[in-house]
This record gives structure tokens, sequence and C-alpha cells, in this order.
């Protein structure tokens, strides 16, 4: 019965929220700079972006309920938000309401029209929109009163991306990549310009082809197109999230080509089928791009030894 009161008691107050929200409300909005001193204890954080678990995690912190695309958190938060209740992909005021937090970490550009709901519920950052992941984290780290952490996570960062390119530096020296991303529609080649594809080509130094459009981020490619690029290797993932059957059968049938199996790359063994759900956030983070290229360089040092 208590139970049953406790869950009444919040669909009130979630039914509350969302009525009186529209009548507007003079809460003042916080900017990460508002709460930039360090904590005297740990606060009940709600972060709502998915990338933001792997953002608590290098600072330390873990949440009392955080979003989630895929079913389970990513195996590189090592098992610390387990017990995390999900929020699944998208905002989930109940949710949020239920985790009873002081704090809730939003994204601007999408979280802002609903501000005002955030705001009924505890304090709320809005976290602006940043164009790299650096910067995003610099700025959780001032409204969670974790500078030092964040600043410490990037250094760590920095040195490990530069071990890694040191030693594909012995490995492969100046031979040509491609990045392809096989998509349940369509393959892609990625470059310097993608987030994925500055990681790749410009922090661990893997030289890209000389044929690739350097204007285009991305580029949607052909059996064909690939004969012309013809690189020495390629970093080959096949995508699709949970359910990849569309994109594995693309693959499939590019594998039976004469033209696939042709190339350079394929005759030499120097293709490098990586990633999975847990690259969702490559680029996109620290622990998540830390995380891709370990295995790209453990796959690359295998079969160059």
């Amino acid at each position: 019965m208590k139970h049953a009161k406790k869950w009444l008691g919040l669909g009130m107050i979630l039914t509350l929220l969302l009525t009186t929200a529209c009548a507007g409300t003079s809460a003042e909005k916080l900017e990460p700079s508002a709460e930039a001193e360090p904590q005297a204890q740990e606060q009940r954080v709600v972060a709502t972006s998915v990338t933001y678990p792997d953002f608590l995690y290098v600072l330390g912190v873990t949440p009392v309920a955080a979003e989630n695309y895929h079913s389970d958190y990513p195996d590189y938060l090592e098992g610390k938000f387990d017990k995390v209740p999900k929020l699944g992909n998208g905002s989930n005021l109940e949710g949020i309401l239920a985790a009873e937090p002081d704090i809730i970490i939003a994204p601007k550009w999408r979280d802002e029209k609903i501000y005002d709901q955030y705001a009924k519920i505890a304090k709320t950052v809005l976290l602006p929109d940043r164009d790299n992941w650096r910067d995003e984290l610099k700025d959780m780290g001032e409204a969670l009163g974790k500078q030092k952490e964040a600043e410490q996570a990037i250094q760590d960062y920095d040195q490990n991306i530069a071990d890694a390119r040191e030693e594909l530096k012995g490995l492969v020296g100046d031979e040509t990549f491609i990045y392809l991303r096989v998509m349940p529609k369509e393959s892609y080649v990625m470059g310097e310009l993608s987030s994925r594809g500055m990681v790749i080509h410009k922090e661990l130094g893997l030289k890209t082809v000389a044929a690739y459009p350097a204007s285009e981020g991305s580029v949607p490619v052909s059996l064909e197109l690939l004969t012309e690029y013809q690189p020495d290797h390629i970093i080959l993932q096949i995508d699709g999230g949970d359910d990849n059957t569309n994109a594995q059968k693309l693959y499939e049938e590019m594998k039976e080509s004469n033209i696939w199996k042709g190339m350079k790359a394929v005759k030499e063994d120097h293709v490098y089928l990586v990633g999975d759900k847990e690259w969702m956030n490559f680029g996109f983070s620290s622990v998540a791009t830390l995380n891709a290229v370990e295995d790209i360089v453990s796959v690359i040092r295998e079969r160059n030894r």
C-alpha cells in the first residue's frame, strides 16, 4: 500500500509539473559557471544525454539516474553504473522525479524547451553545445565542482593517444588507411572532418588516401569507388546498433564480390573488423574514444608484427 501511495503521489506531482510548466516560471537558468566551487559532499546527479554517463565516469561521479541508448551501459564503464536506473533515450520526467536528484545536467540544444519542468524537480544546469568533447567535459566538471578531474581526464587522454600514435607509426609507417562504416542501407568512408575520422587520421596519424576529398566529412561509397581509393589498410565497422542484420547482409554481399577480393588490403589481410555498439560515443567522449583506439591498435598490432 505504501508503494501504491508513493507512485500515486509521483503521478500527481508529475501531472502538476506538466500543467504548470505551460504557465511559465521565474526560475533562473543556470550555466556551468553558476556552481564552480567543489562540493562538500557528493550530489545526487541526473544526466540527460547518452554521452553524459561517460563524462560522469571520468569525473568519478555515479549518477542516481542517467540516459541510455542501448539496453545496458557500455562495458568500458567497468560495471560502475550497473545499478544506476536507466532513463532511456529522451526526456523521462517521471524517471527523473523518482530519482530525487539534487542537480540535473542536461544538453541545452535538446532540453532547453523543457527546462522549466526540470527546474521544478531540482536545480538544473544546461550545458551549451560544443564542437568537441573536451569543452563539454570541462563544462560538466565546472558544474559539479570537478574541474581538476576534468583536466586530468583530458591529460590522460592526450597521453594515451600519443602512446598509441607512436606505436602505430612503428607498425605501419606512412601506409594508407580508410575507415569504412557499413550501415544498414549504405556504406561510408569517414574522413578527417568527421569526429571519428579526426581521431583515426589526425590524432593517431594514420595516413588517409590521396583520392579522398579533403572537404568531405564522409562519402557514400560503392565497390568501384573503393578501388579508386585502394588503401593499404581498411578499418571496417559493421554498424546498425543492437540489430545490425541489414548492415551485416550488406557486408556479406560485399565480401563475395570479386572487386572486394581483388583489393590490396583484402589480399594482404589488412582489413580490420572492429567496433560494435560500444563504439557509439567514439569521438564524443574520452573513455569511449580510448576504448575504440585500443581496439584499433590491438588488431593492427596483431596483424603487423
